[in-house]
């Protein structure tokens, strides 16, 4: 692709983030991101076929969930576990606040679409990417005599799985930030033992 070409999908991604933040994942048309692009529709097809294909590339623009793990990977060579620990803790609770993920909705939107066509999501690879990450944090900790735990595999896991339940209720009814706070502190007690 031309760097034409590339500024202008970067366009029709932005105008697209909005458009998906907005209105979720399922009633987005493709001439709703027209009309929020002021592009021909034969303009948007030039670059993309469907819905399904804008939002993957808007996933994967505000993810860079891979570029993320390896920065955290630069910063685990001289950071304390206890540190990294706390600020894993800190972007999750941005996240089930809706403070960093605008398109929270439209990802589990998205998610619950792709379960019925048996397809891997966004959502999954992105929890996966997380437990990783978050497993290497706890054995870290294990190692350098930080934190005591007994599976941090199973730790990891679990303390993911109710972050991610978090996240839908705050989306659906909303957590104020000090239940947040309490539901953290309690699950990092109930799986690690910080020395």
């Amino acid at each position: 692709m031309s760097e034409k070409s590339d500024s202008k999908k970067q366009y029709i991604i932005e105008k697209a983030t909005a458009v998906f933040a907005a209105k979720g994942f399922k009633s987005v048309t493709m001439k709703d991101i027209v009309e929020a692009c002021e592009i021909s529709r034969g303009g948007l097809y030039l670059y993309y076929s469907s819905t399904e294909e804008i939002f993957k590339d808007v996933c994967e623009k505000a993810d860079n969930s891979e570029e993320s793990a390896n920065e955290l990977s630069k910063m685990v060579e001289s950071a304390k576990a206890s540190d990294l620990l706390l600020w894993f803790i800190k972007e999750q609770k941005k996240a089930i606040l809706s403070k960093t993920d605008p398109l929270i909705a439209a990802r589990y939107e998205y998610a619950f679409f792709k379960k019925q066509n048996d397809d891997v999501t966004l959502a999954k690879q992105n929890f996966d990417t997380a437990v990783k990450v978050l497993k290497s944090i706890i054995i870290r900790g294990m190692e350098s005599g930080e934190f005591a735990c007994e599976d941090p595999s199973h730790a990891a896991a679990g303390m993911m799985f109710a972050i991610e339940g978090m996240k839908v209720c705050s989306a659906t009814f909303g957590m104020t930030e000090k239940k947040v706070d309490s539901e953290l502190l309690f699950m990092v007690q109930r799986f690690i033992e910080v020395e």
